[in-house]
């Protein structure tokens, strides 16, 4: 079976009572996400590069090797105030489902918390989705959660997010079109124990982030690196 791994170019140099499983072993839902759910548990020690520092490893044989890199987010203005952490994956398989929603499925996932790691976003992609699964996703969660308001991305031309607010969390739905200039593809036939660069695919790439209301004031202008910068109007 061929697979397929994608990895950033500038890379290269749940249940509603609370996930009870490491990313990777359980898809997170991110319908009923629990924001009790501790960042332990999703991320063990058992899962901690044994090559990588600050690193944490995902092994199996749908999964292949997906790697997670674990960062501290600063706030500059403020004397380099260390903020909390990220947990940004740093490749992904187009066989994994790291996420749902129902039955959607997500080949990534980035998570951030607080310096005592309680979770204040997930953010998960789904990637290589068809304008009918975008707007079938869309309409969904309208269903789900009502009308949703309208923003404008300033920073990005034509970037338009829908958000919704309830009380215990708020969530942004943003679509971007991915040429794949910035991205390398690689096809894997363990059977041939070949190795090839994979053809680049244009493609539609939904982001889906589930935000803490509690902790809004640390997420919002306060995330800008990897895939959420697609969670900020400004």
């Amino acid at each position: 079976m061929k697979r397929i791994l994608l990895f950033a170019a500038f890379l290269l140099m749940m249940s509603c009572h609370g996930q009870n499983k490491p990313i990777g072993e359980l898809p997170l839902d991110l319908e009923n996400f629990d924001f009790a759910t501790r960042i332990s548990m999703l991320f063990p020690e058992k899962n901690k590069s044994k090559t990588y520092e600050n690193a944490y490893e995902l092994k199996g044989d749908e999964l292949g090797s997906i790697m997670f890199q674990k960062d501290t987010t600063y706030v500059f203005s403020e004397g380099r105030r260390p903020l909390g952490y990220e947990y940004r994956q740093i490749n992904w398989s187009s066989d994994a489902s790291l996420a749902v929603f129902r039955q959607y499925s997500f080949q990534k996932v980035n998570i951030a918390t607080t310096t005592d790691g309680a979770i204040k976003v997930i953010n998960a992609v789904a990637h290589e989705i068809t304008s009918e699964e975008n707007n079938k996703l869309l309409k969904l969660l309208s269903l789900k959660y009502g009308t949703p308001k309208k923003l404008k991305g300033s920073w990005k031309e034509n970037l338009e997010i829908f958000e919704w607010i309830k009380k215990d969390r708020i969530i942004r739905f943003v679509t971007v079109y991915d040429n794949e200039k910035g991205t390398l593809k690689i096809e894997i036939e363990p059977a041939k124990r070949s190795i090839a660069e994979g053809k680049k695919n244009p493609h539609l790439e939904s982001y889906l982030f589930i935000i803490n209301s509690a902790l809004k004031n640390e997420v919002f202008g306060k995330l800008n690196t990897g895939d959420f910068v697609y969670l900020n109007n400004e």
